[in-house]
């Protein structure tokens, strides 16, 4: 199984969701997912913000050697699932994704709204963040793997 992550710019939720995600099913003994990030504004080679490393480090988890890269036809192509940070990411990527593959990560966990997007704020704000993703996450591995 192939997640990939999609926010704005792949230096905050979508880098910080693909290591949570990855961590989070190592925990629960899913040793068959693959989970990668990208932005659809991304600045190829950008390293991931202050925050969301403070945060991720913060878990024992680490995006020191992080590098953003832009979300190419080919990703969607070899995702399973892409999940999204907002609507709007959601709508800009609707073209080209395969059908029925294609969610926000609130809605493919079973709650409405959208994945703040930290960048600029302060730790408390990245932590929040993080916090909401490693929940969205948790009940999104349970509707993949609840079979």
């Amino acid at each position: 199984m192939k997640i990939l992550f999609v926010c704005t710019g792949n230096t905050c939720r979508s880098a910080m969701a693909g290591v949570l995600a990855q961590h989070l099913a190592q925990k629960r003994g899913i040793a068959n997912l693959q989970c990668s990030s990208a932005g659809l504004a991304a600045m190829p080679g950008d390293r991931a913000s202050d925050g969301a490393r403070a945060a991720m480090r913060a878990r024992g988890l680490s995006l020191e050697e992080h590098q953003a890269q832009r979300v190419t036809k080919s990703m969607l192509d070899a995702a399973d699932v892409v999940l999204t940070m907002s609507e709007a990411h959601a709508a800009a990527l609707a073209p080209y994704a395969g059908e029925g593959k294609l969610f926000t990560l609130c809605a493919f966990a079973g709650e409405s709204g959208t994945v703040s997007d930290p960048y600029g704020g302060s730790d408390a704000v990245y932590e929040a963040c993080a916090a909401q993703l490693e929940r969205l996450i948790d009940k999104a591995l349970t509707r993949l793997y609840a079979r």
